[in-house]
């Protein structure tokens, strides 16, 4: 035991002072004074303590996160400090409504096989099926040239990722958050993140009441780019605390005004989201999916289609 304290003092020691690529070639004891590289390290530090958890689990020796940071003299890091989410949701349970709930999944669906149309008249949301012979593929060409019917484009997948990313961010537990967020890097990540939030029961319900809310927010944000009044379908958006976006700056006025900080948001939401390949295991079935319907991100806008996939302690769909 005193050999292996004495080893762990030499490693970190060694550790503090030695230049990380993970940190811009800054080594951690430089990088505690230096505020740009200090939050590479607030990254790093919730990483890995994510790997910390995972190994401890197994009965494997690894450093514990809060060791390294005494090391440094930096103080314990304050809960869910990382960044602010696109989209800021409440807590708590969500008023179910079905065609929130019809949008929420064809707005996050990642079925390339099939196609969803909105009933602007009827306040339906009809699904079509894909190579199923000519009579389908009429019924598609039909409902196309109907203008009381308007196609449901699927978000990217920048866009379902932002919302783990963000559930992600709220929660208190940095080793839950660390072990969240190192489930969402490289491929798999929606069904990896899914995984790791089943394994807990309590963090699983919050995980789906944050996606539900999530996706009628996105569903919400849907109608208002059709130019449609929620109220007509007996939608009150103050019971899902939406409000309607401000209209989106043009590419040139965005340039001269930096961007601003919802269009850095965005980016950096998307730089992440790069690192993910596509992966359409992020979309729950069965029970799961009725125990919470899916919740989408609010990204004021509606991207392309792809995958789906949202503040506790911590890609599960």
């Amino acid at each position: 035991m005193a050999d292996s304290a004495t080893n762990n003092a030499y490693v970190t020691a060694e550790w503090v002072r030695r230049p990380l690529a993970d940190l811009g070639g800054v080594a951690p004891a430089d990088a505690v004074n230096d505020p740009q590289a200090r939050k590479k390290l607030e990254d790093l530090f919730t990483e890995l303590a994510g790997h910390h958890v995972r190994l401890s689990n197994l009965g494997l020796p690894s450093f514990d996160p809060h060791d390294l940071r005494r090391a440094l003299g930096m103080e314990t890091a304050s809960p869910a400090a990382a960044r602010q989410p696109i989209r800021m949701v409440r807590t708590g349970p969500v008023k179910r409504n079905a065609l929130l709930e019809e949008l929420g999944t064809a707005l996050t669906g990642g079925d390339v096989d099939s196609v969803a149309f909105f009933n602007i008249k009827t306040g339906a949301v009809e699904h079509f099926m894909h190579n199923l012979g000519d009579q389908e593929t009429a019924r598609i060409s039909q409902a196309q040239a109907n203008e009381e019917m308007h196609k449901i484009a699927p978000v990217t997948t920048d866009v379902r990722y932002s919302i783990m990313s963000d559930f992600i961010g709220l929660v208190e537990d940095m080793n839950v958050a660390g072990r969240l967020r190192s489930a969402i890097s490289g491929k798999g990540a929606f069904r990896r993140f899914r995984e790791a939030v089943d394994e807990d029961d309590n963090l699983r319900r919050r995980w789906l009441s944050y996606r539900t809310k999530r996706h009628y927010l996105l569903a919400l944000d849907w109608l208002q780019k059709l130019g449609l009044n929620p109220a007509q379908y007996s939608i009150n958006p103050s019971d899902y605390d939406w409000h309607p976006h401000a209209p989106l700056e043009t590419p040139a006025a965005a340039g001269d005004s930096g961007q601003g900080a919802a269009g850095t948001e965005v980016a950096s939401t998307v730089v992440e989201a790069e690192k993910v390949m596509e992966d359409e295991g992020g979309m729950p079935s069965g029970a799961a999916a009725e125990e919470a319907v899916e919740p989408t991100p609010l990204e004021g806008q509606e991207p392309a289609p792809e995958e789906q996939s949202n503040a506790v302690g911590s890609p599960s769909q």
